[in-house]
């Protein structure tokens, strides 16, 4: 009897089964597809809203053993390539690091954290903890090191939120808010809102008439819209923070109706104060208006120095 042989064509051979290594050709291209497109709109959004190059996401390490500190520098220097970049800092930024990262398996940097209140109100991440404050992060140990950007974003998401006195409310009255946002309907939206309060709304139906808005007057906190024709609201964010006096930077909060990672870094970035997801709960705006304008008009707590995060 005689056996056909297989051509290098293939014709004549049984079919392959559905496992075969040549069939995950296809589906290894499409990825690869993926992730060019994903990087190319990536670079195209980059382009399109110029990035300050000195954004960075600063990063406090307390403990961990030698090779994990290789390992994290490691991810360090590849960040340098992306927004946010990050930035480890020492002891004496600690208080002005966005997030805080600490070995409690270390005795020497838990003697540390236990001798630091301010970490409180600070999005930490402890690795290996039997438990933590409310609002800050656990991971076990291996830590994921390349995954250190997104690990961050997550923590940010959940960072705490500092307790609000209900009394704050009080201070609404006569305070003085700008709404930046190119919607009529959000501009009607958010007065019928605020004015009931005794609150005196300005509106800016663009990012630079808000700019412009912002460098006229004070306002205790600036509504600021992320999407909208022209400077978007990150830039117009970073652009009146780095044009108001020291100490007198208004409040900025971001209203958007995305809510990824990514987005809320940005805005961390821009110096954005806050984030409201749309549509905006009158509750939540109440509570995060009545923190800032308690602290323009000082009847309230020092500038809060960590992002609060509305999760929507």
């Amino acid at each position: 009897m005689s056996h056909q042989q297989s051509s290098p064509t293939g014709r004549g051979s049984p079919a392959k089964p559905d496992d075969s290594p040549d069939n995950t050709l296809p589906l290894l291209a499409g990825a690869a597809l993926k992730l060019r497109i994903k990087d190319h709109v990536q670079r195209r959004v980059t382009q399109a809203v110029p990035v300050p190059t000195d954004m960075a996401l600063k990063l406090l390490v307390k403990g961990f053993k030698p090779l994990e500190h290789q390992l994290l520098n490691g991810t360090v220097k590849l960040s340098e390539r992306r927004q946010p970049r990050l930035r480890l800092v020492s002891d004496a930024e600690g208080a002005n690091a966005d997030v805080v990262m600490i070995d409690a398996r270390d005795p020497l940097a838990m003697r540390w954290a236990a001798r630091r209140p301010w970490l409180e109100h600070t999005t930490v991440i402890w690795v290996d903890a039997a438990d933590a404050p409310p609002g800050h992060t656990v991971i076990r140990r291996p830590v994921q090191w390349p995954a250190m950007p997104m690990l961050l974003a997550r923590a940010l998401e959940q960072g705490p939120r500092r307790s609000i006195n209900n009394a704050l409310s009080t201070t609404m009255t006569r305070a003085s808010v700008l709404v930046v946002d190119d919607s009529v309907i959000m501009h009607t939206y958010l007065r019928s809102m605020l004015e009931p309060s005794g609150v005196t709304v300005t509106v800016a139906e663009n990012a630079e008439a808000g700019i412009k808005a912002a460098a006229a007057a004070h306002y205790a906190c600036i509504l600021m819209d992320v999407m909208m024709p022209g400077i978007d609201g990150y830039e117009a964010c970073r652009r009146i923070k780095a044009g108001a006096r020291a100490g007198k930077a208004p409040a900025i909060v971001m209203l958007t109706s995305k809510s990824s990672p990514f987005d809320r870094i940005r805005g961390k970035m821009a110096g954005c104060d806050d984030y409201l997801v749309k549509p905006v709960d009158q509750d939540r705006l109440h509570q995060v208006l009545s923190r800032y304008i308690a602290v323009f008009s000082g009847a309230g707590e020092s500038s809060p120095g960590a992002l609060t995060l509305e999760l929507g």
